[in-house]
């Protein structure tokens, strides 16, 4: 697991209040959205203030004025000023209102005026209290671009693996690996993903976190009793949408109290066990360059899988898993870190038929 840059929920608590005071939103018509150059950079100007932009914001401005993403970053790199042109003349073109949301004088978002976030800091006052309430050891937590993330486990609960975790130099003694009930708490309030809770299992061996779908609870802004889409909820009045956040905070607390409870730790374990017995009975090398292919790892990342699955010299689905959790220390992003969590847990929850495609393509 990547550590994060708090290293306690009281930390954490302390910059999303300092952060909801210090963002605000605007609501604009595209038309008075201007791209002006500034010392070299492209800025933009919402009313009398002018504001810097984030990668995220220049990201989904390149997106709402159908700008290629390539050249859109040539551009900023290379002419500012032809960027500008380009932003201001199809802005003006696109006729609608956007959310621009602001954070510390930088724009962080630029999204369709529909969107309409749960805020970090409600997520959080639902949140903490019943994390507060159990004997939890938070492991990692952050604030990105992109997401906040709460990472954490419960070591009051454990289970050591059965001898899958490796053996030492002398070939007679396995590895034990002891595995907690873990839970990777994320929101996003700038349009990158849905408020979730991801169950999962820590190893203490080798401080590996893998997330899984089967345990995981995932809210874009829907309620307890309504299966609304995110065209339906933009319709909702602000006092309908506020009850409805709050059935839904109110819901996912009650998910993350019923997280660690044993017989579903053992059950997800059972699952985690059973892979060992699914061999790379081929070329491993192949294997992890067919996984790579299928769930979008890197030239890099995939390096990393293929020299950490020899090295834990255990080639099964069990290893590959193990893999490519470990290798999500080694990418710098937090983000691409916990998404690879996640991919580790995919390659335990694939169907025996998409398994053996990986199997036998080495």
């Amino acid at each position: 697991m990547k550590n994060g840059r708090f290293n306690s929920l009281t930390a954490l608590a302390t910059e999303l209040e300092r952060r909801a005071e210090a963002k605000r939103d605007y609501v604009a018509d595209t038309r008075h959205v201007v791209a002006e150059v500034s010392e070299d950079k492209v800025k933009l100007a919402v009313g009398d203030e002018q504001f810097d932009i984030n990668d995220l914001a220049h990201r989904q401005i390149g997106e709402a004025t159908n700008v290629p993403a390539v050249y859109y970053d040539k551009m900023r790199k290379d002419a500012p000023d032809l960027l500008a042109t380009n932003i201001n003349r199809w802005l003006k073109q696109e006729h609608a209102k956007k959310t621009i949301r602001i954070l510390d004088g930088n724009v962080r978002a630029f999204l369709s005026d529909k969107y309409k976030p749960i805020e970090n800091e409600d997520m959080a006052a639902r949140i903490l209290p019943v994390l507060l309430e159990r004997d939890l050891d938070i492991m990692s937590a952050d604030l990105t671009e992109r997401r906040m993330y709460i990472k954490v486990v419960n070591k009051s609960v454990s289970r050591d693996l059965a001898k899958i975790g490796g053996a030492f130099g002398d070939g007679k003694h396995n590895i034990l690996r002891t595995v907690s009930p873990a839970l990777t708490i994320s929101n996003s309030e700038v349009g990158m993903g849905a408020a979730s809770i991801l169950g999962g299992v820590y190893d203490g061996f080798c401080s590996n976190l893998a997330t899984f779908g089967e345990r995981s609870v995932r809210k874009y802004h829907v309620g307890a009793k309504h299966d609304l889409g995110e065209d339906v909820y933009a319709l909702l009045t602000d006092e309908t949408r506020r009850k409805t956040d709050e059935a839904t905070l109110a819901q996912m607390a009650d998910v993350v109290a019923a997280a660690f409870e044993r017989a579903r730790f053992d059950s997800l374990v059972d699952k985690i066990e059973g892979t060992a017995a699914d061999r790379i009975e081929g070329d491993p090398v192949k294997a992890v360059s067919f996984a790579s292919k299928k769930f979008g790892l890197t030239e890099g990342e995939g390096k990393d899988v293929l020299r950490h699955l020899i090295e834990g010299a255990t080639l099964s689905r069990f290893g590959l898993y193990n893999a490519i959790t470990r290798a999500s220390q080694d990418v710098a992003d937090y983000d691409r870190a916990t998404e690879l969590e996640r991919l580790g847990g995919r390659i335990i929850e694939l169907p025996d038929t998409e398994w053996k495609v990986i199997r036998e393509a080495a």
